[in-house]
């Protein structure tokens, strides 16, 4: 043969450029998958001792103790000279109560009135601090700039150097490719609506119950120690410098400034869910309202650490792919009426988490190297909000722009009847292709399901997704057990645990092998 034929055939197979090199998955790491061996990862991470898991306890730091060990005796490499864990500091935040310096108060024709705390106002959990003198009044609706519904309450107003009251949650209408479909999207939330706000240049944000049929308006303390005595602060946070616009959970009082009656204010929210029109407007000069308001929070400072390793690839050693998990959890609560006050977390997330450790185990114990290196993740504080993964990103130990692709896997224990749910499949269409060409392969392929973009920005690849790197999320569904007591092992099914584990760890591999796919940015993204 010729060859000059032989060398292009090779160039062709092993080297193709820009697009995938065809590498089979090692034969020797795909029989390192066994029910035995995930059944012993999540007995020890979803047991009693570990008492939930919660981000801070010592029940977290003997899991992270557990992951870093098996990533030790693996001989995979860490990712900085401290070691697996990579610390970062969260911050606890309670309200300062003092009339001072926690306060709100309505100017209306020359009225001054200061709103009594937790009976008219309450800061929300999201707030920032701040202080607001006698600025002018915007009604915003939701608070929301939807460009994928062709919806946004800002559109017709200006709210720069304004404070802006806006409704709870999102329009309901009966067109379910609008908000009703898919209730509970991100625009539905305190976040959102606090960077929507920031963004158009209001200076606070006043948040109101959107009652659509009762005639009364709920406030909800949020946690705050300083006023319910409970011993649960505020929440925990990201210790990072913050310009955040204080967030204010308000009542009667101000509902009957802005609308009159609580009538014309259900009105107002009937108009919007029916018409999917915005009803937002300046607050005329005749009307004598302002604002004003101060927000002051006290700090302690939490450590937290993510739990991380690398194998390194054969190839292209510093682009690499990132497979996560969170393995935190929400501790332990009120006991339920079996006694039992430990919200184990089997399959959110120790399911997950033992997916992390089955791949990094099957990969770094096989003599076959991939192109490019796989990080293993174990992310804490997912359950605050995805703060482990959003410290990662915000400070990765390396270079993020490196990163080819995120697989995550956050509760793959609870299969049924074959069908495996999968989150990205509208940003990510590469990473889709070689997971629908993996699972084909498959000697039990799964019934695959794109159902789930309602919880995409509810776990850890969102923070990846919004730097634009192509991700995938696998998800065995929400059941009776999620966040009780009650999700316990006995309730996992091994077997699809360990085949979905394997699908996601065959798709990373792939993706290992080629540069970064095509990421379409798919709204708050963009």
């Amino acid at each position: 043969m010729n060859p000059i034929f032989i060398l292009v055939v090779v160039s062709l197979l092993f080297n193709l450029g820009d697009g995938e090199r065809k590498a089979s998955f090692p034969a020797d790491a795909d029989a390192r998958y066994t029910v035995a061996r995930a059944t012993e990862h999540v007995s020890f991470l979803a047991s009693d001792e570990m008492k939930g898991r919660d981000t801070p306890s010592e029940g977290l730091d003997k899991a992270a103790e557990y992951i870093a060990d098996h990533f030790k005796k693996l001989g995979l490499e860490p990712l900085s000279s401290d070691g697996y864990k990579i610390p970062y500091n969260l911050v606890t935040r309670d309200l300062d109560t003092a009339r001072a310096n926690t306060y709100l108060t309505l100017h209306i024709n020359g009225v001054v009135t200061d709103l009594p705390i937790k009976k008219e106002f309450v800061p929300f959990e999201q707030t920032g601090e701040g202080q607001v003198r006698e600025a002018r009044v915007v009604f915003a609706g939701f608070g929301i700039t939807a460009p994928e519904y062709d919806y946004d309450d800002y559109a017709s107003i200006d709210a720069k150097g304004a404070v802006v009251v806006v409704f709870r949650g999102e329009p309901e209408h009966e067109d379910e490719t609008k908000f009703n479909g898919k209730k509970w999207t991100r625009y539905s939330f305190a976040d959102h609506k606090k960077s929507n706000a920031e963004e158009h240049g209001a200076l606070a944000v006043l948040i109101l119950d959107a009652p659509r049929s009762k005639r009364s308006l709920m406030l909800n303390e949020h946690g705050w120690r300083s006023l319910t005595g409970s011993r649960r602060s505020g929440g925990l946070q990201l210790d990072e410098k913050r310009g955040d616009i204080p967030v204010i959970h308000v009542g009667d009082a101000v509902a009957a400034a802005v609308f009159g009656s609580i009538d014309t204010l259900v009105s107002t929210i009937t108009d919007i869910d029916k018409t999917l029109q915005p009803s937002s407007r300046e607050m005329r000069c005749s009307d004598m309202l302002s604002v004003s308001c101060k927000v002051t929070l006290t700090k302690d400072i939490v450590p937290a650490a993510n739990v991380a390793a690398i194998l390194r690839g054969a190839k292209y050693p510093d682009e690499y792919v990132v497979m996560g998990a969170h393995y935190d959890h929400v501790g332990v609560g009120k006991a339920n009426a079996e006694g039992d006050s430990i919200f184990n977390g089997a399959d959110d997330n120790g399911s997950g988490t033992t997916g992390i450790l089955l791949v990094s185990e099957a990969l770094a114990t096989s003599t076959t190297r991939p192109d490019r290196s796989i990080v293993f993740v174990a992310f804490s504080a997912e359950e605050k909000g995805l703060l482990g993964s959003k410290a990662y990103v915000a400070n990765s130990p390396l270079p993020i722009k490196n990163c080819v692709a995120m697989i995550n896997m956050d509760m793959i224990g609870r299969c049924e009847n074959s069908k495996l749910s999968i989150g990205g499949n509208l940003r990510c269409p590469g990473l889709v292709k070689i997971n629908e060409e993996e699972n084909t392969a498959a000697v039990r392929p799964f019934t695959l399901a794109y159902d789930i973009e309602q919880y995409f920005f509810r776990s850890d690849q969102a923070s990846f997704a919004m730097k634009k790197i192509p991700v995938l999320f696998y998800f065995t569904g929400e059941h009776k057990d999620y966040h009780k007591q009650t999700d316990e092992v006995s309730k996992l099914n091994m077997a699809d645990l360990v085949a979905i584990t394997r699908l996601a760890s065959r798709v990373a591999w792939r993706a290992a092998h080629q540069p970064r796919t095509t990421y379409v940015p798919a709204g708050i993204e963009e």
